[in-house]
C-alpha cells in the first residue's frame, strides 16, 4: 500500500541543538537551566522566531523554531549561543579556559507537517529517553512541561493538540511505528503553525 503524501508547510521549520565542549555539564544546578531559558527569552526577544518545542538537557540543548528565514535564525542562535556562554563563564570564574560550546550550532530544516510531529516528539522526550525521568512532562527544562503549566515564561507557539493528552501519550509512547500516525496526528492542528502568530507577524 503506498505511503500517503505528507501535508507540507508554507515555510520552513528549523531543528536546532548545540552541546558543550569536551560534553562537560551545561547545567547542573536548577538556577543554570533557568539562567539558559532566562538568556533564551531575551533572544527571542531580540531576534524573534517561534518558538515551539524545546528541551534543555545537561550538556545540550534542543530548540524547534520557525519559520523565519534563515538570518534572523542565525542572529537569534548566535545570540543566544554566545551570551550564554559569556555569562556561563563569568559565573563560573572560567573565562579563558576554554570553549563553553563544541561550536556553532546545528540547525536542520523541517518542511513537512509529519516531521515537524516527529521532531517535536523526538526533542520533548529526550529526557524521558535518556533516563532522567519516568514522564517525559516530569522534565521541568523542557516544553511538554511547560505547555501543561498555567502559563508559560517563554513565548511558547502551541496548539490545542500539542496541550493535549493524546499528545502527552505519544511522546511518551515506549515504540512508535513512524508509518502508521494516529487519526488525531492526521487532522492535527500543525498545519495553523505556519499563521504568523500575534505579535511576531
Amino acid at each position: 500500500m503506498p505511503r500517503r503524501a505528507r501535508s507540507t508547510l508554507c515555510a520552513s521549520y528549523f531543528h536546532v541543538m548545540n552541546r558543550s565542549a569536551r560534553r562537560e555539564p551545561l547545567f547542573t544546578h536548577p538556577a543554570d537551566y533557568r539562567a539558559f531559558l532566562t538568556v533564551l527569552r531575551e533572544g527571542l526577544s531580540c531576534h524573534p522566531l517561534r518558538l515551539v518545542a524545546y528541551a534543555v538537557m545537561p550538556n545540550h540543548w534542543h530548540l524547534v523554531v520557525g519559520p523565519n528565514d534563515p538570518h534572523q535564525l542565525s542572529k537569534c542562535l548566535h545570540w543566544v549561543t554566545a551570551t550564554h556562554a559569556v555569562r556561563l563563564q563569568h559565573h563560573r570564574q572560567t573565562v579563558g579556559l576554554g570553549p563553553v560550546y563544541q561550536g556553532r550550532f546545528t540547525a536542520l530544516g523541517v518542511t513537512a507537517v509529519a516531521d515537524l510531529v516527529r521532531v517535536c516528539r523526538y526533542v520533548e522526550r529526550n529526557a524521558l529517553r535518556a533516563g532522567l525521568v519516568r514522564r517525559a512532562q516530569d522534565w521541568p527544562w523542557g516544553s511538554l512541561a511547560e505547555r501543561l503549566r498555567p502559563a508559560c515564561e517563554l513565548p511558547l507557539v502551541t496548539t490545542p493538540f500539542l496541550s493535549s493528552r493524546a499528545w502527552v501519550e505519544y511522546v511518551n509512547a515506549a515504540r512508535w511505528n513512524d508509518d502508521v500516525e494516529p487519526a488525531a496526528l492526521r487532522t492535527a492542528d500543525l498545519n495553523h503553525l505556519a499563521e504568523p502568530p500575534r505579535g511576531l507577524a
